[in-house]
């Protein structure tokens, strides 16, 4: 029995991936969108992860005491929640609503300019970075915001360079840009999240001013090269952050000790989602009985996040930061570590069937909702890279915290898409183009 639900899983997966593809050669669907961003994630936190520790009979910090039962279980809720959530993004019109209220016609400016602006962004991503967290009100966002602009400093850069790719200038410039973004990446981080940030962010502004035009095929080619120097050093990153046991590492360091990491060893780690897979068996092995579940509480997390603990210092944590003592995980320190059960064990634990198919048909929009507007506004730089400069947290969303992520995307792209507005309206012309026309609806 156990067998035939990893192999259900491993089916599923190929599907998934099958699906991504196909949708993106016959152009349904943009391949480099938020929406399969997400669904890479959610192959690795809810499907391979627990296939893997199904499989091994490995459940890492977490007991599992019927993984046959919670297989079987997570395995369906996978495939409601897909369903739904594949629903909700391509059939669900409201999101669409909101991004076409906000979307516009595009206005052009110099690739120099593009340059400077990115150099200016990056000098403010660096203080923002360094001295935001000891400003009280300001101190949770303001990494998330700093790591916005490196990103979309790196999205210009990526933007430029597509198109001048052998021009001498234009190539030192984008790597002082990307390096710098990259630094500040670094900078009092034991995650990976910023990292992708920055990085993807450049391979963003790459794939939107030019590959994306391109037949897939030639498109592939192009863009792999830059999506290996992102898994590279994601993956070099990862192999050296379990011996990290604070993010109090300099950036020197940091950068020596990924030059020796081992790489095979961190893209193992990337891909096998760790210990999440393992929390969201036991989650649903939990839920609702011996420990009471809380209804949509993700949910209404979203909203209690944005009240400063300043100002409410007992304001209630997501289970992500309890799981490891209410696991009652061995040799860690619970009241530190973070461990998230991904979407579908915060759904277990937040309403069981009926948290899967809100938190799907709430994804599905939110994620649609800037895809949207990459579609409305296909050749707009101005838009298009605030759109791409939290794509660390969307890749990690899957995982969770998925009410913390959710805010850092939006929080991130509104300053960006503010800014970037201003910037617009102030040095900005109308578009050359006679017309404006919009990417085709995504399709199923």
């Amino acid at each position: 029995m156990m067998n035939s639900t990893i192999i259900m899983f491993s089916l599923t997966g190929f599907i998934l991936v099958l699906m991504v593809f196909l949708q993106g050669f016959s152009r349904k669907v943009d391949l480099f969108s938020m929406r399969n961003m997400y669904l890479f994630s959610f192959l690795v936190y809810q499907i391979i992860s627990p296939a893997t520790a199904l499989y091994t009979e490995n459940f890492t910090l977490f007991q599992v005491n019927s993984p046959a039962q919670s297989g079987k279980q997570l395995l369906i809720f996978v495939w409601i929640y897909l369903a739904v959530f594949l629903l909700s993004y391509h059939r669900l019109g409201l999101t669409p609503w909101v991004a076409k209220k906000f979307s516009g016609p595009p206005r052009e400016t110099s690739d120099s300019f593009f340059l400077g602006l990115a150099v200016a962004l990056v000098v403010i991503a660096l203080p923002l970075r360094l001295f935001g967290p000891g400003i009280p009100l300001i101190a949770k966002a303001s990494a998330n915001v700093s790591i916005a602009l490196a990103s979309v400093a790196c999205g210009l850069a990526g933007w430029v360079w597509s198109n001048r790719r052998l021009n001498i200038p234009i190539v030192l410039m984008v790597l002082f840009i990307v390096g710098s973004s990259f630094a500040i990446s670094l900078i009092g981080v034991f995650g990976r999240r910023f990292m992708l940030s920055v990085l993807v962010g450049f391979a963003w502004g790459v794939y939107h001013r030019r590959m994306k035009w391109m037949n897939p095929g030639r498109m592939l080619l192009n863009i792999a090269p830059v999506m290996l120097v992102v898994f590279v050093a994601v993956s070099a990153f990862t192999a050296i952050r379990d011996n990290r046991k604070t993010a109090e590492a300099d950036i020197r360091q940091t950068m020596a000790e990924m030059q020796g990491a081992q790489i095979d060893t961190g893209a193992k780690d990337v891909f096998s989602g760790q210990t999440t897979g393992s929390a969201t068996l036991w989650a649903l092995e939990n839920y609702p009985d011996p420990l009471e579940p809380q209804m949509l509480y993700s949910l209404k997390f979203m909203a209690y996040w944005y009240i400063p603990s300043a100002i409410w210092p007992e304001k209630p944590t997501p289970l992500g930061n309890h799981i490891a003592t209410l696991a009652k995980v061995d040799g860690v320190h619970r009241e530190l570590i973070t461990l998230p059960p991904g979407v579908i064990g915060y759904a277990a634990a937040e309403g069981g069937l009926i948290a899967v198919i809100v938190y799907a048909l709430f994804y599905g929009q939110f994620l649609r909702l800037f895809d949207e507007f990459v579609r409305l506004n296909p050749t707009n730089a101005f838009v298009l890279l605030p759109v791409g400069c939290a794509t660390g947290q969307v890749l990690g969303l899957a995982r969770g915290d998925i009410a913390v992520f959710a805010n850092l995307i939006l929080v991130s792209f509104i300053s960006t898409y503010f800014l970037m507005y201003l910037v617009k309206r102030f040095f900005g012309k109308p578009s050359a183009q006679a017309y404006w026309v919009p990417a085709p609806q995504p399709q199923m």
